[in-house]
């Protein structure tokens, strides 16, 4: 049997591999329903490859090109793509549409017209995406926000990335589960106690050590606020350091550090391998995630596991995931100083255990057996 599983996701393509550690992790879930994945993304072609290469003979791929503006929408592009992509559902047996996405509306509208199968994975909010973004995404907002509302709710089986937030703004009809897109290994022998002894080494005047794991040149992931908060901690004569990792140039991070005197108090360090991620996380004492739009973000998770201590915007799942005392609204600065200048020793300690503890529950493991069950139940039911 054929799954079709639709992304926004964009794979690399070095003339011999393919490239895409979310799909490389993700495709391998749905062949419970099929023995083939044929993954409806977009595609770039690159001199060479990362380390993320997807391999395995079970996944193949159907391309389709990025709709970017307005003219994109009315001519060629968006009626070449919907008519890849009917002919890729035409020939499919299951349907897997990972929303909010235009290519996996389309999948959703070719489902129903062909009678196949189908399930939702809700990975996003595109009312907070886009209202956080610029002024034309706060016109498209409102309908983006309905179209997946209508999506939900006649979605027959749908799983969300979060326990409740996404549940709650788009609710379904139809059978669901929550469980997060996390994949990792959590409650590591070691961990907490090395941790642990490390924070045992510090003092009152040891300078704190903050790091977020985020694309940088994203507006709505809210770096610029914890710089801001850190100038404003600074002139209390309060010091932190603040790492960053992630995507792109955080040329404009940069220049907001350098306007406000503290460039000495920020490292970027820009893209990092995957394998060396867990060692970032390692070397920070507080994580934080400053977003003004998420799902449930996986880096979040994946600093608990590690025994940091967690900050986070008071948006979509992170409150399922931190102390309230760790929450702050997003975008203010005020907070997040409040929060930081409080912080003491016996704090990391606390919460090195309680998140690392917390963190067990996302181990992949369970919830890929989690997931396993409810696709085996999804296909159990659509073949009687």
């Amino acid at each position: 049997m054929r799954v079709v599983y639709s992304t926004g996701t964009t794979v690399q393509f070095d003339g011999i591999h393919y490239y895409n550690n979310a799909i490389q992790s993700t495709y391998r879930r749905y062949l419970v329903l099929g023995d083939e994945v044929n993954v409806i993304c977009h595609m770039k072609k690159v001199n060479k490859g990362s380390n993320d290469m997807i391999d395995g003979n079970h996944v193949s791929f159907t391309f389709v090109k990025k709709v970017n503006t307005f003219k994109d929408i009315i001519k060629t592009t968006s009626k070449m793509n919907e008519e890849i992509i009917k002919e890729a559902v035409r020939n499919a047996d299951f349907c897997i549409a990972h929303v909010p996405c235009g290519n996996s509306y389309l999948v959703i509208k070719y489902a129903k017209l062909y009678n196949k199968p189908y399930a939702t994975v809700v990975v996003g909010c595109p009312w907070d995406s886009l209202w956080n973004y610029d002024w034309r995404g706060k016109i498209l907002a409102p309908f983006e926000y309905f179209k997946l509302k209508t999506v939900q709710r006649e979605s027959p089986y749908s799983i969300y990335v979060t326990n409740e937030f996404l549940q709650h703004r788009y609710p379904t009809n139809g059978k669901s589960i929550g469980c997060s897109n996390v994949n990792m290994h959590t409650g590591i022998s070691g961990v907490l106690e090395k941790r642990l002894d490390g924070i045992r080494k510090k003092d009152e005047n040891s300078i704190y050590r903050i790091g977020t794991a985020a694309a940088l040149d994203v507006p709505y992931k809210g770096q610029e606020y914890v710089i801001r908060a850190i100038a404003k901690l600074k002139e209390k004569g309060i010091n932190f350091e603040y790492h960053l990792i992630g995507g792109g140039t955080g040329n404009k991070l940069k220049d907001i550090a350098r306007n406000l005197n503290i460039s000495d108090k920020v490292f970027i360090h820009g893209s990092i391998p995957h394998d060396q991620v867990t060692d970032f996380y390692d070397s920070i004492d507080i994580y934080i995630q400053p977003s003004k739009q998420e799902g449930l973000p996986r880096a979040t998770i994946e600093a608990m596991s590690r025994g940091c201590l967690c900050m986070g915007s008071n948006i979509a799942g992170i409150p399922e995931l931190l102390d309230d005392d760790y929450l702050f609204e997003k975008g203010n600065v005020s907070e997040i100083v409040n929060i930081l200048k409080s912080i003491t020793l016996q704090d990391l300690s606390e919460q090195a255990t309680r998140n690392y503890n917390l963190a067990k529950e996302y181990d992949c493991d369970l919830l890929n057996d989690r997931r396993r069950k409810f696709l085996e139940s999804f296909k159990s039911d659509c073949l009687r």
